[in-house]
């Protein structure tokens, strides 16, 4: 599956309502969590983060505070959540964040002043979009009555909901909800603005006290998410035959086929007479799935093997297969020539052939991963990635794309390790 990332701005909207004294909020006071700064090495290996966008859920004219004025801070107005437009939007949020971030030695990545598509967001491997729920704030303007609103004091508390999302399991892998308040007893420019800042920038720092949150985003952690799996006992495949890719190139076709799941669809590949692999995210929680032979023909499936934390499945037919492929369990060379068979884009595109090499053999996590420039898109998750003997070493299951171009960085599950996981002999 190709993943692309998009920013989205983030406005806070209030408008202050005069109905004679307002009425103040009650602010509920939050600890700071305790935060363990990134070793050296640790820092050195954590996943880029990029908080991808923060969003606000109230009610439109919901009361969240009040606007005060003079020295002794009377109540004048109800604030509520209405109307009016803030300074504060996406890009005062996201610095806030990724000041918090660094401060603690996490990587981060993402350019707030990038009028277009942030080129650095390919290198993400973990996206945070925050759910603002709860916004109080209590604003004091002491020389209101001298026509000075531009200094202010007060207390603000914001509760965020956040979710994590990992780009290699394609998944929300984590949700958790932190808070934040503040409180200034001195005059400070700025307003509003900065007090809810604050309140924000501290559900942030607790956030980065969570203990799962680390261990996601830390390699050598815990799992990313939780691995579901069904293990195909029992089953043991026979050697498929290969060829060099010098002859007859297009006999291969017959052992590629195209697996619709729902509205979409992805890529297989014979393993046996009537046995598939494919990806777990291609056949989603489907116990049947439809294969279209490179026929044109089309039979029924069904899942009997899964394992989602590698993002494999094996799928049984009720046809059997002119042909399959020999599997090579070893890993490939860095450099050595690949070739990618699928169903890119559509499914009248199947058993599309792509050449290209080895870049290298990545670790994510526990995982270990093929990287190769040959092309892969949507529709091609599910395919082989074959040698120059015809054997598959790998499954297709990812790449980059920014702009939806391809950068001929694509990722691949070795063949040995998907087998493994769903005990297939």
């Amino acid at each position: 599956m190709i993943t692309e990332m998009k920013k989205f701005p983030f406005y806070i909207i209030t408008a202050a309502i005069l109905a004679g004294c307002g009425t103040s909020a009650v602010i509920k006071d939050v600890q700071d969590k305790p935060v363990q700064q990134l070793d050296i090495k640790a820092s050195a290996n954590s996943k880029p983060i990029q908080l991808s966008k923060v969003v606000v859920r109230l009610k439109r004219g919901e009361h969240v505070g009040a606007l005060q004025g003079g020295l002794l801070c009377v109540p004048q107005a109800d604030l509520t959540w209405k109307g009016g437009r803030l300074k504060l939007d996406s890009d005062d949020l996201t610095d806030a964040f990724k000041e918090e971030l660094e401060k603690y030695s996490f990587k981060t990545v993402g350019d707030t002043s990038a009028l277009f598509e942030d080129p650095s967001s390919w290198k993400s491997e973990i996206l945070i979009a925050g759910l603002v729920k709860e916004l109080k704030s209590n604003v004091c303007f002491p020389m209101a009555g001298f026509g000075n609103f531009s200094n202010s004091k007060g207390e603000s508390f914001v509760k965020v909901e956040w979710q994590i999302y990992s780009k290699l399991d394609r998944a929300v892998v984590h949700s958790v909800t932190t808070e934040g308040s503040f409180k200034s007893t001195e005059s400070q420019e700025g307003g509003i603005d900065p007090i809810i800042l604050n309140a924000f920038t501290q559900a942030a720092r607790n956030l980065l006290a969570d203990t799962k949150f680390r261990d996601i985003v830390v390699r050598g952690g815990e799992t990313v998410k939780e691995t579901t799996f069904k293990t195909a006992d029992g089953i043991i495949i026979t050697p498929g035959k290969s060829k060099p890719f010098t002859h007859r190139v297009d006999e291969w076709k017959d052992g590629v086929v195209t697996v619709i799941a729902g509205n979409g669809h992805g890529s297989g590949f014979a393993i046996g007479e009537n046995l598939l692999l494919t990806n777990h995210h291609v056949v989603g929680e489907s116990n049947k799935v439809v294969i279209k032979l490179g026929s044109g023909f089309e039979v029924g499936g069904e899942i009997i093997a899964y394992n989602s934390g590698l993002d494999v499945a094996t799928v049984k037919i009720a046809a059997s297969l002119p042909r399959h492929f020999k599997l090579e369990r070893n890993l490939p060379t860095i450099g050595s020539e690949v070739y990618s068979l699928g169903s890119p884009l559509s499914e009248d595109l199947s058993a599309t052939l792509a050449r290209g090499v080895v870049s290298n053999i990545r670790k994510e996590g526990q995982k270990t991963l093929i990287q190769s420039d040959v092309n892969a898109l949507s529709g091609n998750s599910g395919g082989p990635l074959v040698n120059v003997n015809g054997e598959v070493v790998g499954i297709t299951v990812s790449g980059i794309q920014i702009n939806k171009a391809t950068q001929g960085i694509n990722f691949f599950i070795p063949v040995k390790d998907a087998l493994d996981s769903m005990n297939i002999k």
